[in-house]
């Protein structure tokens, strides 16, 4: 089923604290990303990210291949979710079940999964959730994209640093921060499927005291009309879904700065109908839907004690709320059975970071303690008692120390470890280490290796209702990663840069759910070892005249060690492009072109390459601050799927076609607002 409402304390309590941000004068963000912050976009976009090393570095020079995206690029290409940003980049691919949208990495897909081997960060502070692990990319990312300012992607293990779910790599987003003068933006756009979104932000400060408050919400009917062909009796209305593909969502984010102390928030709700009968439901019922609410609030201090050494602290609380409800057929029964999946978590903790500058080398060390207040996952009939209940308090720390070394001439050493204890697990070690040649100011050439876990997240290790899903017969152990990679970078012109890669993953002790040959159940067990290896080149050209082109293909094979065959859901070569040029004197034309290669789903089935061309075009400001965009995607209305999981009826589901979206935007400065 999925994963409704804000029912419970904790998110009422988070949305209490964005209220009163709202109202103050105006409080943090990390020292990254206040350094982040202080920077020019141009060479933010080209040099710098934060979130390879926890500290401010040079995007050439960090001990990973990195891609960043920012604002302006988002507008130019029509983005509408994190998803649409990630499938534009080499070596990621994305499917979508109707229900969540889900993130390939370099041939890695698991059925089912939702994308727990990518550590999501907002500002640095952790999204996965401490349930399903999920990284939400899709509709249910909960933040508005007009509050991005960049994104930074870190390719590679991540857990030296992060901990657990840093597995294939490292997403942080970065928002917009507050300014100085007082400033009101407002956004809709209209769009095919009778999709319409609002937002509002406000920004002000005065001194060092500034404040963000914001708030998006979002309306779609979704496709009046679905076919799915494993339905097609009359009975179930010939395959035909009809009005059941709906969905919802608001956003808040506020934050509020004094000086070195930061103060920020979110609460996101999203309701998402699913038409397809997964998971054993009545198909083509309205009842059917996944209600996921996120929320978070924190607080950041950043000091210097010296001119070399800063020290950040951090402490917040978290809370997801998930609700799966769905009609089900039973014998016996005058009609449908409506069934809810509950799931309800809160946790709170604490990290601090110390990173030390000695001449030429640099040395960051921290550590982190998280507390779950309680995991609680329920499942019930109407009416009738829970089938399953469960109520769980773990708790995990964990310690990380990384050398940054200039001790040859032209040659970076990084050299690093996290351990990371838990109530449930074992020590886990991280080990990373790169060395990265520079014979000149425009090449690297790097070796990067490390190692990355992710924990058995509480669905799969205490989730057994006796009724899908039982216990298994061994306890659950951490997954683990091996990775090589070879990266060369290389500026040939001011305006021309390539990149090539390549890259070995070995992946062991893979957690899946396996039916259990005895009953009609299942369970969760490490029984799997892969591999992938593969190849990535990219070119991105920036003229002085805004021509911007950014190519790239990714050819991976990844292999089932157990069976020695091809991994489910993973495509053998991607190629993508993204274009734009200025338009005379009134805008932006962006181009982008994605075509992903067959693939075979999980029930052995071939699932068809596609190619999807989409098209926009934005204005620069005008007229007192208004902007308008039109986007039309998959230009060609191509007809193409996307694999479906193992509790999808379908073994894949046809994607929607041809699209529009026609948005505009009004930014002004607020009338008396102050100045720094």
């Amino acid at each position: 089923m999925g994963r409704c409402a804000l029912p419970t304390a904790g998110l009422s309590w988070i949305a209490t604290i964005l209220v009163a941000l709202a109202g103050s004068p105006a409080l943090g963000q990390t020292s990254a990303n206040q350094d982040l912050m202080s920077m020019q976009l141009e060479d933010l976009s080209r040099v710098k990210v934060y979130s390879a090393s926890r500290h401010l570095e040079d995007a050439r020079t960090a001990p990973s291949s990195v891609s960043i995206i920012t604002r302006e690029d988002i507008r130019k290409y029509g983005w509408r979710t994190l998803a649409e940003v990630l499938r534009s980049l080499r070596g990621f691919y994305t499917s979508d079940n109707r229900q969540y949208t889900y993130l390939g990495v370099r041939g890695f897909m698991r059925p089912g999964d939702d994308n727990p081997r990518i550590l999501l960060l907002l500002n640095g502070h952790r999204l996965n959730d401490k349930i399903y692990d999920t990284a939400a990319i899709g509709t249910e990312f909960p933040l508005d994209l007009d509050l991005v300012d960049h994104i930074e992607v870190v390719r590679g293990p991540g857990s030296s640093l992060f901990g657990t779910n840093a597995i294939f790599g490292v997403i942080n987003v970065i928002t917009r921060q507050p300014g100085g003068s007082a400033e009101a933006e407002t956004t809709d756009d209209v769009g095919s499927q009778l999709s319409r979104t609002g937002s509002a932000t406000l920004t002000g400060g005065k001194g060092r005291v500034s404040g963000l408050i914001s708030g998006s919400m979002y309306r779609s009917a979704g496709e009046s009309s679905l076919y799915f062909p494993v339905f097609a009796t009359p009975e179930t209305n010939n395959g035909y879904a009809e009005n059941a593909d709906g969905s919802h969502f608001e956003h808040a984010f506020a934050e509020l700065r004094a000086g070195d102390f930061t103060v920020d928030g979110m609460l996101s709700d999203r309701i998402r109908q699913f038409p397809t009968g997964a998971d054993g439901s009545v198909f083509d019922d309205p009842a059917n839907r996944d209600n996921d609410a996120r929320g978070y609030v924190d607080a950041d201090l950043h000091r210097k004690l010296g001119a070399d050494t800063d020290l950040d602290v951090r402490a917040y609380y978290d809370a997801y709320d998930y609700v799966g409800s769905g009609d089900y057929a039973a014998p016996g029964l005058p009609g449908p059975m409506a069934v809810f999946v509950k799931a309800r978590a809160d946790w709170v903790g604490t990290e601090a970071t110390l990173t030390r500058q000695i001449g030429a080398q640099s040395l960051t060390a921290g550590a982190e303690y998280e507390y779950s207040l309680g995991l609680r996952q329920w499942t019930y009939a109407a009416g009738m008692p829970d089938v399953f209940w469960s109520d769980e308090t773990p708790w995990l720390a964990g310690a990380f120390a990384e050398a940054e070394l200039h001790l040859i001439p032209r040659l970076i050493v990084h050299a690093g470890a996290r351990v990371d204890n838990s109530s449930e697990f074992n020590d886990a070690v991280s080990p990373r280490a790169a060395l990265i040649y520079t014979p000149d100011g425009q090449t690297a050439l790097k070796y990067l290796v490390g190692q990355a876990y992710r924990d058995p997240n509480a669905y799969e290790e205490y989730y057994a209702d006796g009724v899908t899903v039982t216990a298994g017969p061994r306890s659950l152990v951490p997954e683990q990663i091996l990775s090589n990679e070879v990266v060369l970078e290389r500026s040939v012109r001011p305006w021309l840069s390539v990149t090539a890669d390549g890259f070995y993953n070995r992946l062991k002790e893979l957690i899946d759910q396996v039916p259990d040959g005895n009953t009609t159940l299942s369970y969760f067990v490490n029984d799997d070892h892969v591999h992938a290896m593969g190849l990535e080149g990219e070119v991105d050209v920036e003229r002085e005249s805004g021509v911007a082109v950014r190519s790239s293909y990714t050819a991976t094979m990844a292999t089932d060690d157990v069976t020695h065959t091809a991994l489910t859901n993973a495509p053998h070569s991607q190629a993508k492009l993204n274009g734009s040029l200025p338009v005379e004197r009134w805008g932006t034309a962006g181009l982008e072109l994605l075509y992903v290669g067959p693939l075979t789903d999980e029930r052995d089935t071939r699932v068809p390459a596609y190619f999807l061309p989409s098209i926009t075009f934005a204005t620069r400001p005008f007229g007192g601050g208004w902007q308008f965009s039109s986007s039309c995607y998959d230009a060609t209305n191509q007809r193409w799927f996307s694999p479906g999981g193992p509790n999808d009826p379908e073994d894949q589901m046809q994607m929607d076609g041809r699209a529009w979206r026609f948005r505009m935007s009004w930014r002004q400065p607020a009338r008396g607002g102050g100045g720094r």
